[in-house]
């Protein structure tokens, strides 16, 4: 999907603050904010929503020779769910591992996120 298709426009602020919001918190944490790509990165392309019908906008993201991923959602009513891959150590809580950073809401303003953390495993 072109990222000047109407879709991808008429979600293209949401997006973008999707994005910032989860560079923010990262960096926040002490984490490398470029572990979360910027939402133009992403390759969009529009499906139905199952129960509606509706077009959705899906993003994915890879990083190159890696496991980490990234995917998004814009359903049709606005609302969008973001997630992302960190799989590495949390650099300010001792033995826990970052798992993800996902984001989520309906509007600009009303975007939330936070980081999931998983004990690190014993070795």
């Amino acid at each position: 999907m072109d990222q000047q298709d109407p879709l991808f426009e008429r979600h293209a602020a949401l997006l973008a603050a999707a994005c910032a919001l989860a560079q923010q918190q990262l960096a926040e944490q002490g984490f490398d904010p470029t572990l979360m790509p910027t939402c133009k990165r992403f390759s969009y392309r529009q499906q139905p929503d199952p129960f509606t019908g509706e077009a959705t906008l899906n993003g994915h993201w890879a990083a190159a020779q890696s496991q980490r991923r990234a995917q998004l959602v814009v359903n049709a009513d606005g609302s969008l769910l973001l997630e992302c891959d960190l799989l590495c150590p949390h650099p300010g809580v001792p033995g826990r591992w970052a798992e993800q950073i996902s984001v989520w809401g309906r509007g600009v303003a009303a975007l939330k996120g936070e980081i999931s953390l998983l004990a690190q495993l014993e070795e």
